[in-house]
């Protein structure tokens, strides 16, 4: 009795394979991936149907779309980009007000422990006082270039202006919350300081660290980014 021979695979769907390569590469969150992917899918099904309508097979149809959509990792790879920017344009304007939020609390938060008696650095932590004059210098020029960056960004698109000033914002954000750290372990501080002290620490750690997260967080991105076309190979 001869062997029944196994059902032949049903046809693949490139339409589906290519829609799944591109989410795949594209950087950006799930929930953005999932809306690309659903338009660039909603426009590739109606090219097929569009193209059965006139009388072409399925297969040929679906072929035809999306060997005229183009290569999905240079796709994704330029989505990738225009996202990143987009982000960044959003992330510029927002680091220039955190470091000048910092700026202006640590420069009023100073000014008034200065005032209180019994406040002081000892003389063996005597380089936080080089740190903190780098930093007023370091500070507005950190402000000033994440400007310069939104700028760079809303005109050419320019990632290498986000990198910039992501990576001159981490520096800034790490050395603050640092250096916060530093003052409470080294500086002594009279009890009728101490709340004003808590509440310059406080707001450091909490807007530094949220800035050193955003700024990291970029970074991270944009080396996605550079590695987006390989990813589409998978």
């Amino acid at each position: 009795m001869p062997r029944s021979r196994p059902a032949a695979p049903a046809a693949a769907d490139p339409v589906g394979a290519l829609v799944d390569r591109l989410e795949r590469a594209v950087v950006a969150s799930p929930r953005r991936r999932a809306e690309i992917a659903r338009e660039v899918e909603g426009d590739l099904r109606e090219a097929v149907a569009d193209r059965v309508a006139a009388g072409a097979p399925e297969p040929v149809a679906a072929a035809e779309a999306v060997a005229e959509f183009g290569d999905p990792r240079a796709i994704a790879a330029e989505l990738s980009r225009e996202l990143l920017a987009a982000h960044g344009r959003r992330f510029a304007p927002l680091a220039a007000l955190g470091a000048v939020v910092l700026l202006a609390a640590w420069f009023a938060g100073m000014t008034s422990l200065s005032a209180v008696p019994g406040f002081g650095v000892p003389v063996e932590a005597g380089w936080m006082l080089q740190v903190s004059r780098a930093l007023d210098v370091a500070g507005p020029f950190v402000a000033a270039a994440a400007l310069a960056g939104w700028v760079a960004l809303r005109r050419a698109g320019s990632l290498a202006a986000l990198v910039a000033v992501a990576a001159l914002q981490l520096v800034f954000a790490v050395a603050l919350v640092a250096g916060a750290i530093a003052m409470v372990a080294a500086v002594a501080v009279p009890p009728s300081g101490t709340g004003m002290l808590v509440a310059l620490v406080a707001l450091t750690l909490l807007v530094g660290s949220a800035l050193a997260a955003a700024a990291a967080a970029v970074l991270v991105r944009w080396g996605a980014v550079r590695l987006a076309p390989r990813r589409a190979l998978g």
